[in-house]
């Protein structure tokens, strides 16, 4: 009997993926420094590092959304791709057996 498959691990890369969207998902910069911010608004550094806490958290947020959600969407969109290639080379095989004396089965 012929067979005409190719095989790819789909699953393991699947979990790979929604590892990677829990892990993003989780990684949130605590804005505890941000909330007491205002008290470095007193001196000309204390509010360049104020604007800069400030845009690591507007910068957290877009990692965080891309990284949990883009990626992952991005990811298992490449999964799909290779699982129709993998369809169609495996139903453009022609397999033929042939045992040790070289007789076709």
């Amino acid at each position: 009997m012929t067979e005409n498959k190719v095989f790819i691990d789909t699953g393991v890369f699947t979990g790979i993926v929604e590892d990677i969207r829990g892990a993003a998902s989780e990684c949130v910069f605590p804005n505890s420094a941000l909330k007491q911010a205002d008290r470095l608004d007193t001196f000309n550094a204390g509010r360049k590092m104020h604007q800069l806490l400030q845009l690591i958290h507007e910068t957290d947020e877009l990692y965080r959304q891309e990284s949990s959600e883009s990626l992952p969407h991005g990811f298992l969109t490449m999964r799909d791709s290779m699982i129709a290639i993998d369809k169609a080379s495996a139903e453009s095989l022609t397999v033929e057996k042939i045992n040790v004396g070289g007789m076709k089965r």
